[in-house]
């Protein structure tokens, strides 16, 4: 199931004993583009706390209720999972976490990926320095967006992510093109990107705007449909994610 980003924060966060509120901010890493946790606040039941949630804690996205719901009670995530500021979030406080809470420990994975990549001669991420977390709201901020960057010019600024609920991949940005394309939005894999400039705020890809405009049109509110799927990766001449 494909789900928004901005859809998502809309959705109310429901604990074992009632509703939290609802999502601030999405965060993932940039090896893998993958949320690694949401965001949320309070002032009834968390004042002057930011909790961060991971999604192994999440039992279920219902966009019919409008629910979210998570497998810890509000004192839980009160006592274990709140912090003063969302800076606060280190490789250290995430193992911290990761334990008191019993959440996935993500990076695991990515080190032993790193361990074996390694062995091949080439470096990879060994050490918990390596990971570094990403806010999606940054991206797609009002006043300040981040702009995907075609081969021969700029594509457009990024208003959204398309989530993967299964795997909680980031598996599409939603680009504003408009303002020099027919199409009013383009969706681009993070898998296309080639370089990324985090503090510039700017994605390039391996795609010139001449593709774009000669791919599937998509609109806000599409379902993203298999079909719809292989006639983008087919006509950007990209490899399918599925297989």
């Amino acid at each position: 199931m494909f789900v928004n980003a901005t859809t998502l924060e809309k959705l109310t966060l429901q604990a074992t004993d009632g509703e939290m509120g609802k999502i601030k901010d999405l965060y993932f890493d940039e090896s893998s583009y993958t949320i690694r946790y949401l965001t949320f606040e309070s002032k009834k039941w968390f004042p002057d706390q930011v909790i961060y949630l991971s999604p192994s804690a999440v039992e279920e996205v219902d966009l019919e209720k409008q629910l979210i719901t998570v497998n810890h009670s509000r004192d839980e995530l009160s006592e274990g999972a709140g912090v003063k500021e969302e800076a606060e979030m280190t490789p250290e406080r995430e193992e911290e976490l990761a334990s008191r809470m019993n959440w996935s420990q993500y990076w695991v994975q990515q080190e032993k990926r790193g361990d074996e990549t390694s062995s091949l001669g080439t470096a990879g991420p060994k050490t918990q320095q390596n990971r570094q977390l990403r806010s999606i709201n940054h991206l797609k901020g009002i006043f300040n967006r981040a702009n995907v960057v075609a081969e021969d010019g700029i594509v457009g600024p990024i208003s959204d992510a398309v989530i993967e609920i299964d795997s909680w991949n980031v598996r599409y940005f939603q680009v504003d093109c408009g303002t020099w394309s027919t199409h009013p939005l383009a969706l681009i894999s993070p898998d296309w990107i080639t370089d990324t400039e985090w503090d510039e705020g700017r994605f390039r890809v391996d795609l010139t705007l001449n593709e774009i405009e000669e791919g599937p049109i998509y609109k806000k509110g599409d379902p993203i449909t298999r079909e719809f799927e292989l006639k983008l990766y087919q006509n950007y001449k990209k490899s399918f994610y599925w297989t």
